[in-house]
């Protein structure tokens, strides 16, 4: 009888790899990290995951990358395998809960808000990170202690003061949400969700002239998301209507 056969494959068992050379790109990595050089650093940690060194930082680091790309879906599978990796890793937490919040998974993106506290109760980022998913998911009682809480840690971080006016502004106090508004503004110039409040609180005043000049300048600013566009355009759409009404009066 005559056996015939295929090509032999030979499985080859992946080298082991160098504990002291892998260290080594960490370190290196951190150097950059601890001169200010971002763009170094991320340039490395993508070489050494396609070296195929595995560490939560170099997983932060090259999903950091992806979502400066809009590519939050491939971010999102990277920082999920570093934490398979890494479990406790606050590090991935914080990243994993902030590219949740991006894909709009708010429900999903504030147990991870939640574990950073438990781990660090004392960092104001992680609170007013949490205000924001519980404002998203309309808890928001839970989300004004939130961001509260994250100004008395860190008084004038600017999530925080934001989501403050942001509740100032849902309760009808646009004078306080005109206050904390520029207070954000005063510290980073166009920021887009201040502006919002502070176009609420000129609509509240009447001065619709002020509102739709705010709206604007918003709208063609590059840091504003597609999202605050269409609520800019809906505010724009209650201007225009509010001056229907002052015009038929």
């Amino acid at each position: 009888m005559e056996f015939k056969s295929g090509p032999i494959r030979l499985s080859v068992a992946p080298k082991p790899r160098d504990p002291a050379a892998d260290q080594a790109q960490v370190l290196a990595i951190q150097g950059k990290l601890t001169a200010g050089d971002i763009e170094g650093a991320v340039a490395l940690a993508e070489r050494a995951l396609a070296g195929g060194l595995e560490h939560p930082l170099i997983f932060n680091l090259a999903a950091e990358r992806l979502e400066s790309e809009d590519r939050y879906t491939e971010a999102l599978a990277l920082l999920e395998r570093g934490r398979r990796l890494a479990p406790d890793d606050m590090g991935l937490r914080q990243a994993l809960g902030l590219c949740l919040f991006r894909l709009q998974r708010f429900e999903a993106a504030l147990p991870h808000f939640d574990a950073m506290i438990a781990a660090q109760p004392g960092f104001a980022q992680a609170h007013a990170a949490r205000g924001s998913a519980l404002e998203q998911l309309g808890r928001n009682d839970e989300a004004e202690a939130a961001f509260r809480r994250a100004n008395e840690l860190q008084p004038g971080n600017l999530l925080a003061v934001a989501g403050l006016a942001s509740a100032a502004s849902r309760r009808g106090d646009h004078a306080e949400a005109r206050k904390l508004a520029q207070q954000v503004l005063a510290a980073e110039p166009g920021y887009p969700d201040a502006v919002i409040y502070l176009a609420r609180a000129d609509l509240a005043d009447g001065d619709h002239a002020a509102a739709e000049a705010r709206l604007h300048d918003m709208i063609a600013d590059g840091r504003t998301s597609e999202e605050q566009r269409k609520f800019a355009q809906a505010l724009l759409e209650e201007v225009e209507a509010a001056k229907a009404r002052k015009f038929d009066a």
